[in-house]
């Protein structure tokens, strides 16, 4: 007991959880800018790209740590999404990729939830808190990829564009190009919301692409720049 105490300690250091930050960071800028795209192109399985998130998710959990609820969601993401993998490696059902959006789901609600706590906090704004910031719009973009598949999975021919979804999140590089140009308000026109329910998630997710960087990530950068505290 002793020990375990000790170690959530240890696992509760400032210094620690700035570089499990910034690791998390890394990790999740591969996922999205490198490994999403190669998966998109057939060059790595979506049965792997669901396990290849689940190790991103790994020093998320350990950066949560502290907080038991946080990472014991962080640590049923990655329950999902092996069980998830186990049933693609044994036969591709549509249960697969849903277990796999609620993994992402759960996984991006926790992480926007706890490190939008952080950076927006009381107290000096670092360097950390602007790495966080810029975590904290990568997580953005991850939710709404669970939130466009899960749109996906229940209604047929929700995007044009868009391939069925079928074993384990098998298009989800796809998807993230889709979230995050939707995110950054590019809107190239080749995969287009057509649900109803699909718009609405694209128009939620611009707005906040549009405010986010303009007006709160500008913040931190100023405070950071001027020495100034966030209140």
């Amino acid at each position: 007991m002793k020990s375990l105490s000790s170690r959530l300690r240890r696992l509760q250091d400032p210094a620690l959880n700035d570089k499990l930050l910034t690791t998390l960071t890394i990790l999740l800028s591969l996922l999205v800018f490198v490994v999403a795209p190669l998966q998109a192109n057939g060059v790595i399985a979506g049965r792997y790209f669901g396990l290849i998130f689940g190790c991103v998710l790994i020093p998320a959990a350990f950066m949560l740590a502290a907080n038991l609820v946080a990472a014991g969601s962080i640590v049923c993401a990655i329950i999902l999404i092996v069980i998830a993998s186990e049933m693609e490696f044994r036969q591709s059902t549509v249960a697969d990729a849903y277990l796999d959006a609620i993994a992402w789901l759960i996984a991006g609600i926790t992480l926007s939830a706890v490190v939008a706590r952080a950076v927006f906090g009381p107290g000096k704004v670092t360097f950390h808190r602007i790495v966080g910031g810029i975590l904290l719009y990568l997580t953005i973009g991850l939710t709404f990829v669970a939130l466009f598949g899960l749109v996906a999975l229940n209604v047929s021919d929700a995007f044009k564009g868009l391939e069925s979804l079928h074993g384990n999140f098998a298009i989800a590089g796809n998807l993230i190009y889709f979230s995050f140009v939707t995110l950054t308000t590019i809107g190239y026109g080749d995969i287009v919301p057509l649900h109803p329910y699909a718009r609405g998630l694209a128009n939620l997710e611009a707005v906040i692409g549009q405010l986010y960087p303009a007006t709160l990530l500008a913040r931190l950068v100023t405070l950071e720049l001027t020495g100034g505290k966030s209140s």
